[in-house]
């Protein structure tokens, strides 16, 4: 097991770059509630293992992370509550908005297929362009659908940590030796596993930031409903 090895035997197996990979899964562990560190620890560990369990197209473009989404669109979030009806309405589409621009952009990263021809140094900068304009595109659409700024920035600051950890991840991923594989599949596979993770998280935290937002939504109104 991964989490039972100690420091000299990740190196001797997995060299300095992956040790990086596990120290920075570590970090991120931290940010995360239990349930979900769980869950991003088998995933990202089974990584770890010795290559040779076979990651094809399929498990990339089949990857749990859109199966999850479409749950999360159309179950979780509609359901989440929050400390009132106008913030639940603006904080439900607000992780709607997000989460679909995740999807949005990662599914056209992977439809167009140039990755499987991309080295190290090409699939890092094109999955950070993927990044970037995700996170330009959820902010955008955000304040297009009427969700006031101070929500859209507050989010944006609880994310910084968990998105900075993210990139720092891809970028392992992308240059390290260890997850070789045909058509680059193994690296975009563990990739993804990290968004998900990241992107529960992202859902987890909206309940706290609903709750830092002191008056400035006041007599704000959308769908009918008032911020008393």
């Amino acid at each position: 097991m991964l989490f039972g090895m100690n420091l000299v035997e990740l190196i001797e197996n997995y060299g300095i770059k992956g040790l990086l990979i596990f120290v920075l899964v570590t970090i991120i562990g931290g940010l995360l509630k239990p349930d979900v560190i769980g869950k991003f620890f088998s995933s990202i560990s089974s990584k770890f293992k010795k290559k040779d369990t076979a990651v094809n197209e399929s498990n990339v473009i089949n990857h749990d992370l859109f199966n999850f989404i479409d749950f999360w669109s159309t179950s979780k979030i509609p359901t989440l509550s929050f400390s009132t009806e106008y913030r639940e309405i603006i904080f439900r589409k607000y992780l709607i908005i997000y989460i679909k621009s995740y999807k949005d952009g990662i599914s056209e990263f992977i439809d167009d297929g140039d990755y499987k021809e991309m080295d190290q140094s090409q699939l890092w900068k094109e999955f950070l362009n993927v990044i970037n304009n995700i996170v330009f595109n959820y902010e955008k659409d955000a304040l297009a659908a009427g969700i006031p700024d101070i929500v859209v920035k507050k989010m944006k600051a609880k994310n910084n940590d968990t998105i900075q950890l993210m990139i720092d991840l891809v970028n392992s991923i992308s240059k390290s030796d260890f997850y070789e594989s045909n058509d680059n599949y193994l690296k975009l596979y563990s990739i993804l596993n990290i968004i998900l993770s990241i992107l529960e998280n992202t859902i987890t935290n909206a309940g706290p930031v609903c709750d830092s937002i002191n008056g400035e939504l006041k007599g704000l109104t959308m769908d009918g409903k008032t911020e008393p």
